[in-house]
């Protein structure tokens, strides 16, 4: 089988840059039609212009935490390409490594807002969507982390909301799996990201600590590319028979 999604439309959330942009250009390089969305702006702006030559993109500027956002991007998407056959829940935020008893209740709600409802809501779009259809047939792919199997990888809210983005996964794979509609994890290792570059702005120093002691040796950083092919490959019918999958993209990062 063929990685080739011709015809194929994608969304993909976060995709101002980062991992985002290059899971962009993975499935625009597949033929694949794609819709980029960010909060900001400017960097959406860009991307798109950097993206444009490569294949068919639309870009929306999105807030993923509002539901009427969330709708208009949908909207924006079938408007444009007619109808959307994968989700790919890249957007993500840390939360410094506070611990529960440093962890004040804004920081706790916006990282759930944004890396756990803000999965739920699209991907409830995304499968009422496909499930209208004749023929159902869909994937979805949620960007995880390490941290959601592990305790030591970020604060209190980024563990909890990556240990719930699992969970989301594996239900939604349970229930509807039968018809026509896979999802799948990715648990990435460290890379080079806005959201890499953010965790240690502010973080709690002993929270930092603890995580940089828990490594054996320095942890491998990996190449948002590998993981962009990956992802296509949970979208692709070459995938076809995995669901439900947590897949670790860490270089060996979780067995150190």
């Amino acid at each position: 089988m063929s990685l080739n999604l011709d015809g194929k439309t994608c969304i993909i959330t976060g995709s101002g840059g980062g991992l985002g942009k290059a899971i962009a250009e993975t499935f625009l390089e597949a033929h694949a039609n794609v819709v980029i969305c960010d909060i900001d702006g400017k960097r959406l702006e860009t991307t798109s212009e950097e993206l444009r030559l490569h294949g068919p993109l639309l870009a929306v500027q999105t807030d993923i935490t509002s539901e009427e956002s969330a709708q208009t991007l949908f909207n924006s998407a079938i408007s444009k390409f007619g109808q959307v056959d994968f989700l790919i829940n890249n957007a993500g935020i840390m939360d410094r490594f506070l611990p529960v008893g440093e962890l004040d209740k804004e920081t706790w709600d916006r990282v759930l807002a944004i890396n756990l409802t803000a999965p739920y809501e699209l991907s409830k779009r995304a499968i009422n969507h496909i499930l209208g259809r004749e023929s159902p047939k869909g994937a979805i792919v949620n960007i995880t982390s390490i941290a959601g199997v592990m305790g030591h990888r970020g604060g209190a809210a980024y563990t909890v909301s990556k240990h719930g983005l699992i969970g989301l996964t594996k239900n939604t794979a349970a229930f509807y799996g039968k018809k026509g509609i896979r999802c799948n994890a990715i648990l990435p290792g460290a890379m080079a990201t806005n959201i890499g570059d953010s965790a240690s702005k502010g973080a709690n120093e002993e929270g930092l600590e603890i995580a940089r002691r828990t490594f054996a040796v320095e942890p491998p950083m990996c190449e948002v590319s590998d993981v962009a092919n990956l992802c296509l490959y949970l979208c692709s019918d070459n995938s076809a028979i995995v669901n439900g999958a947590c897949v670790s993209a860490d270089g060996g990062w979780a067995a150190y």
